[in-house]
């Protein structure tokens, strides 16, 4: 049985998609210690090779996971799950008194939405992006600002963004919201105005949706069609030319695609890592994987 994400990618891409602690790996009641808060739940990074993200913990059997975003201060984390039984949800993990809580349910819209998916923290880490919804394609942007205690006043973006169904609202270091949008099937881009999106358009990306833009504006990261596939997908990378358009989008290497679908990339916010999700479960379910983001510049224009 696909999830409602599944159902929202193939309908319209055709082949689109407390302080209670628990131990990574070990028997132990924390996450992990740190001292230094972008460690990642205490993890061991991984190297070149791509590997589960906190197994047990963040990705765990039968249940989907994907669109991991990270605070620029490294003290708090958001991903998506989609569990078949109870539908999509924001889960957050921060730092508390110098240890990663366990993940919960961050209910950013106070309830006024049934389902919450793919929150991403803004540039500055003031407020997140996330895209809420009730039942069906009723999926629109909103936002919250981000409080030492958790979220604040959730609204819908008005203006333009709010005139069609859309998801993954990612910001951009010039302040520009990408987003992809259901209904023209292609992802598009809004312009900051004093904090809010007046003016949107399209990206000028040739394909793909989930689209991320790199911390420092050089490329943007996204999920397509695999080549020869129907079905499965992959991560690709577009590269900016000089003069502001971008180059045609590479698939990146074995070490993040495979004969499995990989989709929803996103990079921690000093661009050192890259985080996907990969669907090679039992039942076509996804893990969220994670690898050194040098894997990008190995399709770079020469």
């Amino acid at each position: 049985m696909k999830t409602t994400r599944w159902w929202l990618l193939f309908l319209v891409f055709g082949c689109l998609s407390c302080n209670d602690r628990v131990g990574v790996g070990t028997d132990s009641e924390s996450v992990g210690t740190t001292t230094n808060r972008t460690t990642y739940l205490g993890l061991e990074p991984p190297t070149s090779e791509a590997v589960v993200f906190a197994p047990g913990v963040v990705s765990q059997p039968g249940r989907y996971e994907y669109a991991l975003s990270i605070h620029p201060d490294g003290d708090r984390l958001l991903f998506s799950v989609e569990d078949p039984d109870e539908g999509a949800s924001v889960q957050q993990a921060r730092v508390t008194n110098g240890d990663w809580t366990s993940p919960a349910r961050a209910n950013l819209t106070d309830g006024a939405r049934k389902h919450e998916m793919e929150a991403f923290f803004s540039v500055d880490g003031d407020r997140i992006f996330f895209a809420p919804y009730s039942k069906g394609m009723d999926v629109r942007i909103w936002t919250a600002d981000v409080t030492p205690e958790g979220f604040a006043d959730p609204r819908a973006l008005g203006g333009p963004i709010a005139e069609d169904p859309s998801f993954y609202p990612v910001q951009a270091a010039d302040g520009s919201l990408f987003y992809t949008n259901l209904a023209k099937r292609s992802v598009w881009r809004a312009t900051l105005d004093n904090g809010e999106f007046p003016q949107t358009r399209e990206a000028g990306l040739e394909l793909g949706g989930h689209a991320f833009p790199s911390p420092d504006g050089r490329f943007v990261l996204m999920d397509s069609a695999a080549l020869g596939s129907d079905e499965q997908r992959d991560i690709f990378v577009s590269f900016r030319n000089d003069d502001g358009s971008w180059d045609t989008p590479k698939q990146l290497g074995p070490s993040v695609n495979t004969e499995y679908s990989e989709t929803c990339p996103s990079l921690s916010p000093d661009g050192e890592f890259l985080f996907f999700s990969r669907y090679d479960e039992p039942g076509g379910i996804s893990d969220i994987y994670w690898i050194r983001s040098e894997v990008i510049g190995l399709a770079a224009p020469v």
